[in-house]
C-alpha cells in the first residue's frame, strides 16, 4: 500500500496545499485559467439531488463566486506525476469555454555553467525566502521547513534573499470580506449552521468561556453578529487582547451591499496589482519559498479555532500565482521544541495575531506540540507569477532534487513499514 499515483483537487484558499504539506505528497495549484472545472465536485453539491444539477454546479465548485476564483489542480507522489498530470489537461476546452487555450508549455530554466545571465556571478536563480508573515509566526519545524530548503539551494548555487510580504494580513481579510458577503449563505448551506457559533456568541459575555477560544471562527460568526455586536466585539479584542488583526477580520466578516462587494473585489484586484509591483517587479524574483502553514498537521477539532492559518495559503488565490508543495522534512522532538522566542511575543520577529499566537505557542494546552507532533511531515509552497505555471513546475523539480532523499516519493511508505 502506498496511495494511488495521482488525486485531484479544488483550491481556494489552500485546500490543495494544506493536505499535501499535512500528508507529506506533492500538490500544485496552477492559476485560474490553465485548468477547467468542469464536473469537479464541489461541496456544494450536497444540497442538489438532480444529477443534471450538480453537474450544472460543477462548473465553478461554488457557483456564482467569482471573486477569488476556486482552480483544480493534481496532487500526487512526485513533481514528475503532477507535470504528466498538467501535460494532459493544460489547455483542454469545456463547455463553459474555458480554460485559456494554452497547452503545457516546456521551460527550460538556466543551467548551471551560464552564470553570467545574472547579477550575481553563481546565480542560476534568484528564490525569494518568506519565513515571517507578521500575520502569525511560524511554527519552528515551519520555520526550519524554509530554512532546510534554502540551505540546499544555496549550497547549489541559488541565491535566496529574504523579503517581506506587503500588507501581509490584507489578503486574508480580503479573502473573509468576500467569501461572507452574502452572511454565508452559500458557503455554508451543504452544513447548515456552524455550531461553534453559539459558543463564540457567549464568549463575548454569556458565559464564562475564554474570549480567546472565540478567535477564529470569524466566517462563521461574523456575520451572525448584529453591526453594534460586531463592532463592539471587535474593538473589545484590539483594545483588550491587543489583537488589532483578529479584530479587523471580525471586522471583514459580515453581510454587504452590492457596493461594499464591488468595492472589495476592487480592493482585492488592487492588492494583487501591488504585489506584483512590491514583489515580482522591484525584486526580479523567479519564485518564493514560503510556508504552507505556521502549523504542521493541527489536533482534531482545534481547526474551529484557527482557521486564519489559511493565510499564506489565501494570498496565493488572492494574487493567482500558480504555486507548488513540496514535502520537506518531519518533526523532530529535539530541533522543534517551542523556546522563549515563540512563548514570549516579545522576544524575535515576525510576531502576529497575539490571540492565535497564545492558542498555538503558550501555556500547558498550546496547540503546537513538538512531542506529540513527531514525525508528522511538513511541506513548503514554491510560488510563481501569474501564466508560469510550467515555470513553477521546473523549479519543484530544483528544489526537489536539492534537498535529496528524506522520506518522501513512491515507494515511501513502503520502505517506512520494512
Amino acid at each position: 500500500m502506498d496511495g494511488s499515483a495521482l488525486g485531484w483537487g479544488t483550491d481556494v484558499g489552500g485546500s490543495l496545499r494544506i493536505p499535501a504539506s499535512y500528508c507529506g505528497i506533492y500538490s500544485f495549484k496552477p492559476g485560474n485559467g490553465r485548468v477547467g472545472t468542469m464536473g469537479a465536485v464541489g461541496m456544494l453539491f450536497l444540497v442538489f439531488k438532480n444529477l443534471d444539477e450538480r453537474l450544472i454546479l460543477g462548473i465553478d465548485c461554488i457557483p456564482g463566486f467569482e471573486a477569488v476564483r476556486t482552480v483544480c489542480g493534481p496532487m500526487g507522489r512526485s513533481v514528475e506525476d503532477l507535470e504528466l498530470a498538467c501535460r494532459v489537461v493544460f489547455g483542454l476546452s469545456s463547455q463553459n469555454y474555458g480554460p485559456a487555450p494554452l497547452p503545457f508549455r516546456a521551460h527550460e530554466l538556466p543551467e548551471r555553467l551560464k552564470f553570467g545571465y545574472y547579477t550575481s556571478e553563481d546565480v542560476l536563480l534568484i528564490i525569494a525566502i518568506w519565513i515571517p508573515d507578521n500575520f502569525i509566526k511560524p511554527s519552528p519545524v515551519c520555520q526550519r521547513a524554509v530554512l532546510q530548503t534554502v540551505e540546499a539551494l544555496r549550497r547549489e548555487g541559488h541565491e535566496c534573499i529574504e523579503f517581506t510580504v506587503p500588507e501581509p494580513s490584507k489578503p486574508m481579510e480580503l479573502f473573509l470580506a468576500l467569501i461572507s458577503s452574502d452572511g454565508n449563505k452559500t458557503l455554508f448551506a451543504p452544513i447548515g449552521p456552524d455550531p461553534q457559533v453559539r459558543p463564540l456568541l457567549d464568549a463575548i459575555g454569556l458565559t464564562n468561556k475564554p474570549l480567546q477560544q472565540a478567535e477564529l471562527a470569524t466566517v462563521a460568526l461574523g456575520p451572525k453578529l448584529y453591526g453594534w455586536l460586531r463592532s463592539f466585539a471587535a474593538w473589545f479584542i484590539e483594545r483588550s487582547f491587543d489583537d488589532r488583526i483578529c479584530a479587523n477580520l471580525l471586522r471583514a466578516s459580515r453581510k454587504k451591499s452590492v457596493d461594499d462587494f464591488w468595492r472589495i473585489c476592487s480592493e482585492a484586484k488592487e492588492y494583487a496589482r501591488m504585489f506584483n509591483q512590491e514583489v515580482w517587479e522591484k525584486h526580479q524574483f523567479d519564485g518564493i519559498i514560503a510556508p504552507v502553514q505556521a502549523m504542521p498537521a493541527l489536533p482534531h477539532e482545534s481547526v474551529a479555532y484557527v482557521g486564519s492559518l489559511s493565510c499564506p495559503t489565501v494570498l496565493y488565490n488572492i494574487v493567482d500565482s500558480p504555486v507548488g508543495t513540496i514535502p520537506v522534512t518531519r518533526v523532530d522532538p529535539v530541533l522543534d521544541s517551542l523556546t522563549e522566542e515563540w512563548s514570549n511575543p516579545k522576544v524575535g520577529t515576525g510576531h502576529g495575531s497575539p490571540l492565535v499566537e497564545r492558542l498555538l505557542y503558550r501555556g500547558e494546552g498550546a496547540m503546537y506540540n513538538a512531542q506529540k507532533m513527531a514525525g508528522l511531515p511538513v511541506g513548503v509552497q514554491v510560488v510563481g507569477k501569474k501564466w508560469e505555471e510550467e515555470k513553477v513546475i521546473e523549479m519543484m523539480k530544483v528544489v526537489d532534487r536539492v534537498l535529496g532523499q528524506r522520506g518522501f516519493g513512491p515507494g515511501c511508505w513502503s520502505s517506512q513499514k520494512q
